[in-house]
């Protein structure tokens, strides 16, 4: 293994000072020791800036950003932007409530650089801040024939945590987030990152732990329409993406998580945003020619009963439980 290519790490942060520690110290704990650190905040109002500045005094590695005012604000651009400034000859994006075990980088660069792919991918665990395991976390099965496919349908799934790439990789292949997104931005970007190249190698051990806080992104119920919006629109695009080849069981499964949302939004009230999915269910059935006469007609009624019965008359709450069970079959 060469130690002395630089690993940057990319953190963006917003209101974390009573977690950030617990992520930076698990970098100060790492056995490759040739690494830099990019913070890029997004405009807390907390401690977080007090903390993060301690760390730069006590050790060079760390280098503190500001989100940039002609970006917008959120994770995605902090990541674009750190990913701007990096100087890494490999780059990882981290969360800053998230924690790596002591080898992650060590065994991550040996990896990629023993199998010369462009990115290596290694197992992580979704747990609570006490530690114990949570089930059910898409982060054991990363081994596919057909990655892709298994990747969108959730058959295999990573968390950006996951992840060392080769940085010429990302910026010749100008690979970004998308900063109009507010949910499903990791989905989209690892399907985009696939499509240039889905020859990652695997590291079979757990490398990293996800921690599951109350205030994440995943729990937050702010800005429903929004985030409803983001995951529409990627998986519409996905649908409506040719050079993806998708598969007749994942064009189902990308209409039928449509669907979910759809029947979700509308048990939780939200009018605006049922109506919205609404429209993109149809445009993803319109959208795929060789699905379309097999489900469309069949499950068009029940979209129907629940956009007349609820959205309009404000009823039918049996009924959408009963639709939520929705199968495509």
């Amino acid at each position: 293994m060469d130690t002395n290519v630089l690993i940057s790490i990319i953190i963006p942060t917003y209101n974390r000072a009573s977690v950030i520690e617990d992520t930076l110290n698990s970098l100060v704990l790492q056995t490759y020791t040739n690494w830099e650190c990019l913070i890029v905040d997004d405009g807390s109002n907390d401690d977080s800036i007090k903390i993060i500045e301690n760390y730069v005094i006590e050790d060079k590695r760390f280098k503190l950003l500001e989100r940039p005012k002609n970006k917008p604000k959120g994770a995605n651009a902090c990541r674009n932007f750190g990913l701007e400034q990096a100087k890494g000859d490999f780059i990882g994006f981290f969360d800053s409530d998230d924690y790596m075990c002591p080898e992650y980088l060590e065994l991550q660069l040996k990896n990629i650089q023993a199998t010369k792919a462009n990115y290596s991918i290694c197992k992580s665990e979704w747990v609570t801040r006490n530690g114990k395991i949570i089930d059910g976390f898409h982060g054991g099965i990363l081994e596919s024939n057909n990655r892709i496919n298994d990747y969108i349908s959730f058959k295999t799934f990573w968390p950006i945590h996951a992840v060392m790439y080769k940085s010429v990789f990302l910026k010749e292949n100008q690979l970004v987030f998308d900063e109009s997104l507010q949910q499903s931005q990791e989905y989209d970007f690892h399907v985009k990152v696939m499509q240039v190249d889905a020859n990652y190698t695997i590291l079979s051990k757990v490398l990293v732990k996800v921690i599951a806080n109350d205030d994440s992104i995943s729990y937050s119920k702010t800005n429903a329409f929004a985030k409803a919006y983001s995951s529409l629109r990627v998986r519409y695009a996905f649908l409506k993406n040719k050079n993806l080849k998708l598969n007749h069981t994942t064009c189902v499964f990308l209409l039928h998580d449509i669907h979910r949302i759809f029947m979700q939004q509308s048990m939780e009230k939200n009018r605006k945003v049922s109506l919205f999915v609404a429209y993109y269910y149809l445009k993803g059935h319109f959208c795929r020619k060789d699905i379309f006469n097999k489900y469309f007609f069949k499950h068009l009624p029940s979209v129907l009963i629940v956009l007349i019965v609820y959205n309009v008359f404000n009823k039918g709450y049996v009924f959408i439980k009963k639709s939520n069970t929705f199968n495509y079959s």
